[in-house]
């Protein structure tokens, strides 16, 4: 028996070091040891727990766990996280951005979609980690840059309000291993616009406005045609008030999928599941 006779339960939260080009060069190839290593280190757990179809689907092809073995839990959104009160207006043009700058999060085909000559009076709320200089040099470029606010490690509560308050959403993300502030948007109400990339179109279901983005092109560019897209679908929703409220109460249903009950049957499931495989485990090891 031992130490290691009790169920063996392990989370990951995406691929997305195996699937970013960026993560092959040497500044970095310590940082993806690391993960290597840590992948191989699963294939001792009797369940691993993973936010979405998409990274179950990557992480398969990386080893031979048996698919059976991985859970799908999503990430939980708290009840904090709620639409604005009755009678609230929303901002007309607003758009938030929420999230890191890493390069899977595709920020210089956010500024350049901004570029779009309908968006020319929108306000760009931007929270999370400040642009570097080279994006702020490409948003002046752009001819966006006075039009873009950052708050940087802002609280809770005043990220809860911009959701409830932004008109919309926006995540052109090259990949997600599932996409927090999508989930949260749509729990708040908030109409969103996405890429194809990962979990994103999983977790906004029917929800939002997913726009397909190009995959013939090197993974360390953009895609001026995808940002173009992006932008054209972010102006056509900002002049549909009709269909934004049709998100808006979309969202609300398919964020049940990431409240605590069903968030709560998943995960005793999958706890049970590495149970049952722990007893076999051990039974097959005292044989």
């Amino acid at each position: 028996a031992g130490r290691f006779s009790c169920a063996r339960v392990s989370t990951l939260h995406d691929m997305i070091p195996m699937a970013e080009a960026q993560f092959r060069s040497l500044p970095s190839a310590r940082w993806r040891l690391a993960f290597l290593r840590s992948l191989k280190s699963l294939t001792i757990s009797d369940v691993v727990i993973v936010p979405s179809e998409n990274t179950k689907r990557e992480f398969l092809k990386h080893g031979s766990y048996a698919p059976e073995r991985v859970h799908v839990v999503p990430v939980l959104v708290p009840d904090l996280i709620a639409p604005p009160p009755p009678g609230a207006v929303r901002a007309e043009r607003l758009i938030l951005s929420v999230g890191t700058t890493a390069h899977y999060k595709n920020i210089p085909g956010l500024l350049h979609s901004l570029a779009n000559p309908n968006l020319g009076d929108v306000k760009v709320v931007r929270v999370g980690s400040p642009l570097e200089p080279q994006l702020r040099l490409l948003a002046q470029k752009l001819g966006i840059w006075g039009r873009i606010e950052e708050r940087i490690g802002i609280p809770e509560n005043e990220l809860i309000h911009l959701y409830q308050t932004a008109t919309v959403l926006l995540q052109p993300s090259l990949t997600e291993g599932f996409g927090m502030p999508v989930a949260e948007a749509m729990a708040a109400g908030l109409p969103v616009v996405v890429s194809d990339g990962g979990a994103l179109p999983e977790v906004v279901g029917q929800a939002g406005r997913i726009v397909k983005f190009r995959q013939d092109h090197p993974a360390k560019t953009t895609n001026l045609d995808d940002a173009r897209d992006f932008g054209e679908a972010v102006a056509e929703l900002l002049a549909d008030g009709p269909e934004r409220a049709r998100m808006s109460a979309a969202g609300l249903l398919e964020a049940q999928r990431f409240r605590a009950p069903a968030v709560l049957s998943q995960l005793l499931e999958a706890y049970a599941s590495a149970g049952r495989a722990a007893s076999i485990r051990t039974g097959e090891s005292a044989s």
